[in-house]
Order: structure tokens, then C-alpha cells, then sequence
């Protein structure tokens, strides 16, 4: 954690902080009903999680007149404000003096940075990236001249009354883009009605800064970075003049790359010029970004999850030791974080034969012995499976490809009952016999947990029209 005079650079990863003592120490979720402790719902948010979801979207949800939270002492709606020190607490929207919850000043700080918004607004700094921004987009021929604008008025086809002007406008083969510069005071309630109303008019709204170093990050940067799929923008004399070289809009690109760091999640920072093509454009969520850090997390996160199961399951789901009392709450822990995902597992796994079944079958092909089961060969463990869980035998069959065990299967079967086997099974198979109808039940969590595996089962299934169970 990095401190300055007035602000705070958080760790992204970090949890959010709240004040000490917050004038509004509890308040009502709408949605499920429950009063809900401020300082417990603040803490228990990753930080980037906490400024894109709740921050970023209770705002917008306010502002379209359908609030999530209201205070517990008064009903009146509230919103999330960070401090100098991104610590954060719940302010009311409106204060008439009936709370004796006192969440503003006579002049909020809201309000005071309005007033120093709109001030620099008119600044040398902001002039200057203006003109930056348009000589960009006036290098790249993709852009129609005409419509590449300063501060034009920017009107609601449906609502004349409601328009924005903003800094620099321009239309593309994809759409039509508003460019915002992110001054050093933007603050959420301005980004929040900007992201509505291009939303509205379908229009991609691109916040542009001037610099960003992620060591020194005021929260205004932090709403736009978490916003924007942890990616910030930014155009400078270096970037216009290899737009202008190239007659390609180009921009340099800020963002966040997760890495696993023996079995944790962590970031590191990468920059890199990208040309505006190559950015991904969401009207629905407005948003721009480069780098797909949402992706590449949840494929870490999801890999990690496999990993502490499969650990699990190895090391608990013996005959000795399977269903003992002492590991029941780690599965379940499990089992809450495979939820999470859609992902349906049973509380006691020792007590689901079909379940323990597939899973002693797909490990034990996978790793070449027995995982559960007490046999040290892999041709037992197959026998096994054909003969008490033939349900799970085409992924059995499909885990020993997937793993290059077919030889070694091949190897131990001396005596040739295997291959007989086989030949039985494919012909059952070519029937259509029921008794090999993967359960649907564990589908989900095969190809969760195993994904290759999982994809050739799916496959197989939907080729050879297989019954469902």
C-alpha cells in the first residue's frame, strides 16, 4: 500500500476498508430484505469488486430511481463515498436534518470537487488532450472527418431536453464514440451519468487520461480502472505521433495481469500502445479494454478450485478415511465454492455412490492407479468401474485417451479379459444400453473438473444421440 498526501493506493486484491465509526452503522438490502451491518458489508468486498460492483453500479441504480440500499435508521437511499484514504461509508442521498445519522456538510465533497471539476474543464491541461484526442482520431482515415468534434452538443434522439457535450466526438465502422478526459477531479456522480446516457443512445463512451502511474491512483482513477475491466487509456505526444505514422488511432493502454503465486492470486501492471482496433468496445456494460483481465482471473480462480478438489479427493476419499467427521467442513467449503459457479456437488460425497463412482473412475485414469479405490493398477480400477459404475465407463474410457494411458492398460491386461470386456461394452454401446448413460446430475461437475474429459463425454453423447439419465 502506497500513501501520498491525499490519497491511497490500494492493492486491488486487497480488501475494502471501512471508517472507524460511520454516522450510518447500518442499513437495509432492499432486494433480500436483510439489515446488513456497514462496516461487515464494506470488509467483506475485494477491493476492485467492491469499486465496480458496489460502488460504480449502486450509484448508476440511484440514479434510475431504483436504489439497492436505503438507511436502516431513516429508509432514505444511500450511496458508497470513498475518502482521501479509500476508506469508505454510507452517505445519504438527501439529508433534511430527520437522521440523526449526519452524512454531509453544508457543502459536500461531492460537491466541492464539482466545482473544481467544471473549473478545470476549461484549463490548459484539459485543452491540450482535447487536441491530443482529436489529432488521433483526424490521423486514422476509419473515422468520418466530419464527425470529429470538440465539445459539440450531443442530443437524446428520443429526449431533446437530455444531452451531453462531450470533450471530443467522431464516428467510426463501429459506431459512434464519446471521449471523456479524465481530469484529476472527475468524480463518480459525473462518470455514472455519463455511462447511462451513452448507454441509452447507444454510443460507446472512452475515458482518456493524460497519465496514470499505478502506484499513485486518486479513487476517481480507480472507478474508471475497475470499471473498464481493470484497463486504462491514455494519449499522449508519443501515442498522436504514431497515429499519425501510421494513420492508425493508437492508444497507450494500462492494465492488470493476475498470475498464480503458489496457489494465490496476484497482479502485476503491463503497458503496451495498442491501436484502437484491437481495443473491445461493450456498449451494454460501457466499457473499453485491451486486456480481458476478468477472463484470465476466472481461469486461474477456476484452475486453483480444481486443483484444491482434486487434493481433497486424493488425499480424504479413501476407504479409511472417506466421509470422516474431521474433513466434512472443507468439503463443504468446497462445495460453497463450486456453487459459486453452478457447479452441484453432494454434501456427502462418500454417501453418493454415482458421484464417488465417477470420480475414483476419472482420477484413477487420469493419474494411471487407483485414486479411492484400493487397487494399485489401472486395468483393476477399470474392471471396477465396468463392472459397479458402467455410468461412468465412457468417461473412464475418455480420461485414459486424454492421459496417454491406453498403452498401459493395454500392458497389464495379461490375461485379455479387458480387451473381451471391450468388445462386449462396444456393443452394448452400439444398442444403446442405458446402464452407460453418463448421469446429468454430475455433468456440470465432470466438465467443470475435468474439462477435456468432459468435452469428449459431451461430444460423444450429442453425436450418438445417447439417452439422458
Amino acid at each position: 500500500m502506497t500513501y501520498s498526501s491525499h490519497n491511497v493506493t490500494i492493492d486491488a486484491l486487497d480488501f475494502a476498508t471501512p471508517v472507524d465509526d460511520p454516522e450510518i452503522a447500518e442499513v437495509i438490502d432492499l432486494i433480500s430484505g436483510e439489515v446488513l451491518r456497514a462496516t461487515t458489508f464494506i470488509a467483506s468486498h475485494r477491493y476492485d469488486e467492491f469499486v465496480k460492483v458496489m460502488r460504480v453500479a449502486m450509484r448508476e441504480a440511484m440514479k434510475k430511481g431504483k436504489p439497492r440500499h436505503v438507511c436502516a435508521l431513516c429508509s432514505t437511499p444511500v450511496h458508497l463515498v470513498g475518502n482521501k484514504q479509500k476508506r469508505f461509508f454510507f452517505r445519504h442521498k438527501i439529508e433534511d436534518g430527520s437522521c440523526p445519522a449526519v452524512t454531509r456538510s453544508v457543502l459536500s465533497e461531492e460537491e466541492i470537487r464539482a466545482r473544481k471539476y467544471h473549473g478545470l474543464r476549461e484549463s490548459d491541461a484539459h485543452k491540450r488532450i482535447k487536441g491530443l484526442i482529436e489529432r488521433s482520431l483526424r490521423a486514422d482515415p476509419s473515422f468520418d472527418t466530419e464527425s470529429i468534434v470538440q465539445e459539440k452538443r450531443w442530443n437524446a434522439a428520443d429526449d431533446p431536453k437530455t444531452w451531453r457535450k462531450p470533450d471530443v466526438q467522431a464516428t467510426s465502422v463501429e459506431g459512434r464514440f464519446a471521449f471523456e478526459a479524465q481530469l484529476s477531479t472527475t468524480f463518480l456522480d459525473v462518470v455514472v451519468s455519463r455511462r447511462m446516457f451513452y448507454r441509452d443512445v447507444g454510443a460507446h463512451l472512452i475515458w482518456v487520461l493524460a497519465n496514470f502511474s499505478e502506484d499513485y491512483r486518486r479513487m476517481t482513477t480507480d472507478d474508471l480502472l475497475f470499471s473498464n475491466n481493470s484497463n486504462v487509456f491514455v494519449v499522449d505526444q508519443e501515442t498522436v505521433c504514431l497515429s499519425e505514422e501510421t494513420k492508425q488511432f493508437h492508444l497507450r493502454c494500462h492494465y492488470r495481469i493476475p498470475f498464480d503465486d503458489a496457489g494465490t492470486i496476484r497482479d502485476k501492471w503491463q503497458e503496451i500502445i495498442v491501436p484502437f482496433s484491437a481495443v473491445k468496445k461493450e456498449i451494454e456494460q460501457q466499457r473499453a479494454y485491451f486486456f480481458d483481465y476478468e477472463v484470465e482471473e476466472a481461469k486461474i480462480s477456476d484452475r486453483l478450485l480444481r486443483d484444491e478438489v482434486i487434493a481433497y479427493w486424493t488425499e480424504n476419499m479413501t476407504r479409511q478415511r472417506e466421509g470422516s467427521p474431521d474433513h466434512q467442513d472443507r468439503w463443504l467449503a468446497l462445495k460453497e465454492k463450486l456453487a459459486a459457479r453452478n457447479i452441484d456437488v453432494p454434501d456427502r460425497p462418500a454417501w453418493d455412490s454415482g458421484f464417488r463412482g465417477m470420480m475414483h473412475a476419472v482420477l484413477s485414469a487420469l493419474k494411471g492407479h487407483g485414486v479411492g479405490w484400493q487397487f494399485d493398477t489401472l486395468i483393476q480400477c477399470a474392471h471396477q468401474t465396468a463392472q459397479i459404475h458402467p455410468e461412468s465407463m465412457l468417461a473412464f474410457g475418455f480420461a485414459v485417451e486424454a492421459a496417454g494411458h491406453r498403452e498401459l492398460l493395454k500392458s497389464q491386461d495379461s490375461t485379455g479379459k479387458w480387451a473381451s470386456r471391450c468388445e462386449v461394452m462396444r456393443s452394448q454401446l452400439r444398442k444403446g444400453d442405458p446402464k452407460y448413460t453418463p448421469p446429468q446430475e454430475w455433468m456440470p461437475a465432470l466438465s467443470f473438473l475435468f474439462p477435456e474429459v468432459g468435452a469428449r463425454l459431451a461430444d460423444f453423447v450429442r453425436r450418438n444421440g445417447l439417452p439422458t439419465s
